[in-house]
């Protein structure tokens, strides 16, 4: 039948209900064949199945063993302990603590439990109730609730719960016993207990433990059904690292740094202290200093200035040159030398004395820090000679001690050196070094002219106390013949006698050769207005055994003048080091210090003097970068010192009572290092 469409468009189908509906019969039947189609598939599919698992069963291949223990078993790494590093006595200076942490999981957490569990652990954990909740709600199986809490507390907490939703570890973190002390030259690790700096990244690999793999079994949740068993992992620790720094003069030097910075107000101090006939560095300190238990405050203070500030080292530098230029046969301890009146051209250029002597001997070209004849010395040995003769003594290149970051130091190339660089770089600009270069330089120099390779780390042992590495100290060549090194050495103890730059570093009982410095501070290839004033010296001079180096970075409170600023410091260090060493002090030269009255002899500290009620100091007027000396007629003793106290003037006098008479007269120019002589009745 048809279907008939009308004028809308619409199309109607009329059929009788007999035609539309099937026979039963036909429905059964094709309901039959379906039922048998699924019977089939489904026994072939468990066919498969069937033939599948006995397959996995009887012989599983490997990556069907992989999968099924990945999900059966976790892989747990086990590291050994962190070596320890020791000071030259075997004295803890960073070593590896178990801390406990406080762990929980909570999936085995009820949510009806979680404000209870909070709670109670709030009163121990000192962790708000509310935040400790929230992490006991995480969807994760770990959670941290307390890191590095006090054993006493971890103690109170394991057995307040159950060990399946809250329990106790503990986890090794590095521990600096001694705090601040040598915090530049140990450095510090990262969360991983990965060495970032100082001793701790240059000797990672060595003080990292080693690591062991193990299985911990896991449930069908991903719980551990178990924990890894007891291993013996004393071959696996760490090495501990011995090094040569001695914890009491680690101390001894830190606390002066921290008084050179309370007397200058300097942006940073730093300070070495090396034994002279092994290269040991004894000391190495930098101020301010920092704490590796806590990383807070300024990153600049984790830098460990002695080798990583590459300075100008101004004067401290003329004793290598005195030394290169009677070593290659340029002069002579016993000659003299024009000093020109205080200006000398160097084509258009001129080379300028602060304190103008005329001619001087060699040893007073040391004394009195002439710029002048530094460069004359120099221009003897000639631009190439004289810049292979300084890399000779160390400059210019890494000195290899086992500590990350170290500088190398600018020398100019002696082929293309310019005759105003040469003599610039005689007196020490245009070349820059680290203290620890200069130390071991003037070191070489107290040496008999050898110099010597820094030695930081005597030996490196396992975990059984078995030598590992033993480093000896090790000679890298000699640069001097002993006689020339004996006559500078001796040369430099003027400096510190009257008259000399260097009077404040003096020791009693000891004879102390040393050379001042006060540089400018070169920024962006510039020089600048501030100043880096320095002592580097030796102790006893004649029988070197330590070599010290204070370097005062912008001083800003009172002198600059590295004598000054930088020779207090020095003193303290060599005495108190001394003393610790049991190195006794001359007999005949604690004799001296207490000459007669009569006698023409450096004047005392202002503390020496008995003290008075009041007194009127001298007021010294400023002129011309130095001071114009006043009228000291009729002045005491303690006057004139207060007043001249941080002149860096050296200071002579003889008799008591009043001044009656003084040298240089009033009215003349007067500049630190200078001599003042005055007669008392």
């Amino acid at each position: 039948m048809r279907a008939v469409r009308g004028s809308a468009g619409r199309s109607d189908l009329h059929l009788p209900p007999e035609v539309l509906q099937e026979p039963l019969a036909l429905v059964r039947a094709r309901a039959a064949r379906r039922v048998r189609f699924l019977a089939v598939a489904t026994f072939v599919a468990l066919g498969v199945l069937a033939v599948r698992g006995a397959q996995l069963a009887i012989a599983p291949s490997n990556r069907t063993i992989t999968e099924g223990t990945a999900q059966r078993y976790s892989q747990v790494k086990i590291r050994g302990v962190r070596g320890d590093v020791l000071d030259r006595n075997g004295v803890p200076l960073g070593t590896s603590i178990a801390m406990p942490n406080v762990v929980a999981d909570p999936l085995a957490i009820a949510d009806e439990e979680v404000d209870g569990i909070a709670a109670r652990l709030a009163e121990h954990l000192g962790v708000p109730a509310a935040e400790l909740a929230e992490r006991l709600r995480s969807e994760r199986r770990y959670v941290r609730l307390a890191m590095r809490v006090h054993p006493e507390v971890a103690n109170r907490v394991r057995p307040m719960f159950n060990p399946r939703q809250v329990w106790v570890e503990h986890e090794q973190r590095r521990y600096y016993p001694e705090k601040t002390l040598g915090s530049q030259v140990l450095g510090y690790v990262d969360n991983d207990n990965v060495g970032m700096a100082g001793l701790e990244r240059a000797l990672d690999e060595e003080l990292r433990g080693g690591e062991r793999v193990v299985q911990r079994k896991r449930d069908q949740r991903g719980q551990d059904l178990s924990r890894p068993a007891a291993l013996d992992l004393a071959l696996h620790d760490g090495h501990s690292v011995h090094t040569t720094i001695d914890r009491h003069i680690q101390h001894v030097v830190e606390k002066a740094l921290v008084d050179a910075a309370a007397l200058s107000n300097p942006e940073a101090v730093s300070a070495v202290v090396v034994h002279v006939p092994t290269g040991d560095v004894l000391a190495m300190a930098s101020w301010p200093p920092y704490n590796p238990n806590d990383l807070g405050g300024e990153v600049r203070a984790r830098r460990n200035l002695v080798i990583q500030d590459a300075i100008e080292p101004g004067s401290t530098f003329k004793p290598v040159t005195m030394a290169i230029a009677m070593a290659d046969g340029r002069a002579t301890p016993e000659e003299k030398i024009d000093c020109e009146g205080g200006y000398w051209g160097i084509g258009r250029s001129r080379v300028r004395d602060d304190h103008p002597h005329g001619v001087v001997t060699m040893t007073e070209v040391i004394k009195y820090s002439s710029n002048i004849c530094s460069a004359k010395l120099a221009f003897r040995v000639g631009g190439e000679r004289f810049v292979e003769r300084v890399r000779e003594f160390g400059f210019g290149a890494p000195t290899g001690i086992q500590l990350p970051f170290e500088r190398a130091g600018f020398v100019r190339s002696g082929r293309d050196i310019k005759p105003i660089e040469l003599a610039t770089t005689a007196f020490g600009q245009g070349v820059t070094a680290t203290p620890l270069q200069l130390t071991m330089a003037i070191g070489a120099i107290a040496n008999g002219g050898v110099l010597m390779s820094p030695r930081l780390v005597s030996r490196v042992e396992d975990a059984a106390g078995a030598p590992v590495r033993v480093n000896e100290p090790r000679a890298v060549r000699r640069v001097v013949p002993e006689d020339i090194a004996d006559s500078v050495a001796r040369m430099m103890v003027t400096v510190t006698e009257p008259g000399g730059t260097g009077t404040r570093a003096r020791v009693p009982g000891y004879l102390v050769g040393g050379k001042t410095g006060t540089a400018q501070k070169v920024e962006d290839g510039k020089y600048t207005s501030a100043r880096i004033g320095s002592f580097v010296g030796f102790i006893p001079a004649d029988d070197p055994v330590l070599a010290i180096s204070i370097v005062v970075d912008e001083p800003s409170t009172g002198s600059r003048y590295g004598g000054i600023v930088a020779g207090p410091a020095f003193a303290a260090i060599a005495r108190e080091s001394l003393q610790w060493l049991g190195v006794a002090p001359d007999p005949a030269l604690l004799a001296l210090e207490k000459a007669p009255a009569g006698a023409n002899r450096a004047a005392p500290s202002v503390d020496d003097l008995d003290p008075v009620v009041e007194i009127e100091p001298v007021r010294l007027v400023a002129a011309e970068g130095g001071w114009r000396l006043p009228d000291l007629q009729g002045r005491s003793l303690r006057e004139v010192l207060v007043g001249f106290q941080d002149a860096g003037i050296s200071l002579e006098y003889s008799g008591s009572g009043v001044v009656v008479e003084q040298q240089p007269p009033p009215g003349t120019p007067i500049f630190a290092g200078d001599r003042l002589a005055v007669v008392l009745r």
